[in-house]
């Protein structure tokens, strides 16, 4: 039973979060990887004041991240995902969450009363237009999905590729996708398709600037958009599918990794990843009768979801 006890930490969810952010981004997660030390020693090392040191470590080794061990830190296997050096590392989720997405958040009642996203209303701009006009936000911001696209690659890594010859990552920013798959798979060829002056440097596969709401490439055997429709509510979502479709020859076959929401009314990540897409874009998480119905609206038949722990893969066909 939630009791009040329950409701207070989650009322507090919010500077657990930054006091994440904070230990990572100075450099306290990295310094302990290479082994324990006393909060004084981290504190001369980093250049922080060793009493908040102190009680910051002992704040998240209560969040069990740090343990505390004859009067050293040391990190435990959940703050070794918060490393810079480590494939998928939390860190970049962590950044996502901080900053302007912070802030977006304080005005989170106006996107309950309207429906609609907080991120231009704070910051006058739609959040990939804002980023557009800066290009240092838009690099650390291709950086952090990047981090986060490692994280949820299993699913598509474990899935036969025989057969295909092109695949084609629409909006796939950094290629951080398709990098993987060719290493997995070497005989295929990426391109990656996303918005012009994204940062690129892919061996092997090559970049293509446009704009999915307009067009995308034809040729490729495979598609996959790898968490773009969440962020997008259902008129556009579908618009892009359409322009996939558009490109696509009858026998090729459409990758889409997102989240599945449960049907079950249990608790899931994806319920505030839902949000969090509905505050900062006006984007959605969907259910599997809503993905089967959006990619049907978009030109699609899905024909089978694989789960992942960290994302699914729905298989869709041209209609």
């Amino acid at each position: 039973m939630t009791g009040y006890a329950d409701v207070r930490r989650m009322i507090l969810g919010g500077v657990l979060a930054q006091a994440i952010h904070a230990v990572t981004e100075l450099g306290v997660v990295d310094r302990l990887a290479a082994g324990p030390a006393t909060a004084a020693s981290l504190a001369a090392d980093l250049g922080l004041a060793p009493d908040a040191l102190t009680r910051f470590l002992r704040a998240l080794a209560g969040e069990g991240l740090f343990v505390a061990v004859s009067g050293k830190y040391a990190l435990t296997a959940a703050g070794e995902l918060l490393r810079s050096d480590v494939p998928g590392s939390l860190r970049h989720l962590s950044r996502l969450m901080t900053g302007e997405a912070y802030r977006v958040w304080e005005r989170a009642p106006e996107s309950l009363q309207t429906g609609e996203p907080a991120f231009e209303a704070e910051f006058g701009a739609p959040l990939f237009d804002w980023l557009a006009a800066r290009p240092d936000r838009q690099a650390e911001f291709a950086a952090a999905q990047a981090g986060l696209v490692e994280r949820r690659l299993e699913p598509l890594l474990a899935r036969s590729w025989d057969g295909v010859g092109h695949v084609i990552d629409v909006g796939g920013g950094d290629g951080t996708l398709v990098r993987a798959l060719l290493a997995a798979h070497p005989g295929l060829r990426g391109t990656v398709f996303d918005r012009p002056g994204v940062p690129f440097d892919v061996p092997g596969a090559r970049f293509v600037g446009g704009d999915f709401f307009t067009s995308v490439p034809p040729g490729g055997d495979v598609y996959v958009l790898s968490q773009i429709l969440h962020d997008w509510d259902d008129e556009r979502a579908t618009r892009i599918l359409r322009t996939c479709r558009a490109a696509m020859s009858a026998s090729a076959r459409l990758l889409v990794l997102e989240q599945v929401v449960p049907e079950d009314g249990g608790p899931h990540p994806a319920h505030l990843l839902d949000l969090h897409m509905l505050v900062l874009l006006g984007g959605r998480e969907r259910t599997e009768a809503a993905w089967r119905g959006l990619l049907a609206a978009g030109g699609f038949e899905l024909r089978a979801v694989t789960h992942g722990e960290r994302a699914s893969v729905l298989e869709a066909v041209p209609a």
